[in-house]
């Protein structure tokens, strides 16, 4: 026969463990929500253990995630200098693992990409054949859109990756392929998640009248632009878009009405226009120099 110690122990067990049990659901559901508002952090993987390195990887479980994640981007500097960009992007995709939440992570590692990769594989590498810096070129923009793709995964309001889905969508000589109207939609989900800047309305608009079939749209929008109160927003680009899009505009709407302060300038605004178009085809996109880090640094 048990003797009442052991019983009493039994019993002690059997609460605590009852207990755990029923506290555990309650406290998933609480860290879910600490994690849903960006209070606690993501779990970890594990598996980065051989991608941090013991050191690191023991500075992580004590809990200096994000210490170790400056100190990774800081050893970027030195593969980024050495122009590995193979390297850099492992570094700064270590970065998003140890903090999804940090914007700049998944910004940078998509300018990396997109523009130091892009130029230095397409202008400055002379161990590949034209048509094949061409692809690798493309290859980086791509990997850039995707990594912009992730990090709204885990920053589904951050504004700013929208806004960086929204130039390389529009950047047809960056891009091979480039949709004005897919960046339009970039655009406008920027200017929703941060409707103070207004700047990203009227990118929204900009790049609406350069997508095709969309003009009588982006006619309106512009127009409205034009009357607005606030003085950006009549901007030179509204009065060249106006300018440019009148020929097809009157065709479609024989109402439409070119305002006067354009009406007196509008060729030598479609002059301009076109002429930048056609050296921007020839030079082909502003090269990032070799020895320039991205001028916006956290």
């Amino acid at each position: 026969m048990l003797s009442i110690r052991p019983v009493k122990l039994l019993a002690a067990a059997a609460i605590l463990v009852a207990g755990g049990l029923a506290r555990l659901p309650v406290e998933s559901r609480y860290t879910a929500d600490l994690r849903a508002r960006h209070i606690a952090e993501e779990p970890l993987n594990l598996g980065i253990r051989e991608e941090l390195g013991q050191s690191f990887f023991i500075a992580v479980l004590g809990g200096f995630r994000s210490l170790v994640a400056s100190l990774v981007e800081v050893q970027s500097i030195e593969s980024w200098q050495d122009l590995d960009y193979v390297k850099v992007d492992a570094q700064y995709s270590l970065c998003t693992k140890l903090q999804p939440r940090e914007f700049h992570y998944w910004d940078f590692q998509a300018w990396m990409s997109s523009h130091n990769a892009y130029h230095y594989y397409k202008w400055q590498d002379d161990s590949r054949p034209g048509a094949t810096r061409a692809w690798a070129g493309q290859s980086h923009v791509d990997h850039a859109v995707d990594v912009l793709h992730n990090g709204l995964k885990h920053l589904p309001d951050e504004y700013r990756l929208y806004q960086s889905l929204g130039v390389l969508a529009g950047d047809s000589h960056r891009n091979r392929r480039a949709d004005h109207f897919e960046a339009a939609e970039y655009y406008r989900k920027a200017y929703e998640k941060a409707p103070r800047r207004r700047f990203l309305w009227r990118n929204y608009v900009y790049q609406l009248a350069a997508a095709p079939g969309h003009e009588l749209e982006a006619w309106k929008l512009l127009i409205e632009l034009y009357h607005s109160p606030i003085e950006y927003d009549r901007s030179p680009s509204v009065l060249t878009f106006l300018a440019v899009l009148y020929p097809k505009i009157s065709l479609l709407d024989p109402a439409a009405i070119l305002p006067p302060e354009v009406a007196g300038q509008a060729a030598l605004l479609r002059h301009k226009r076109e002429d930048y178009l056609r050296r921007l085809k020839a030079e082909g996109p502003p090269r990032v120099q070799s020895d320039s880090l991205k001028q916006r640094l956290p």
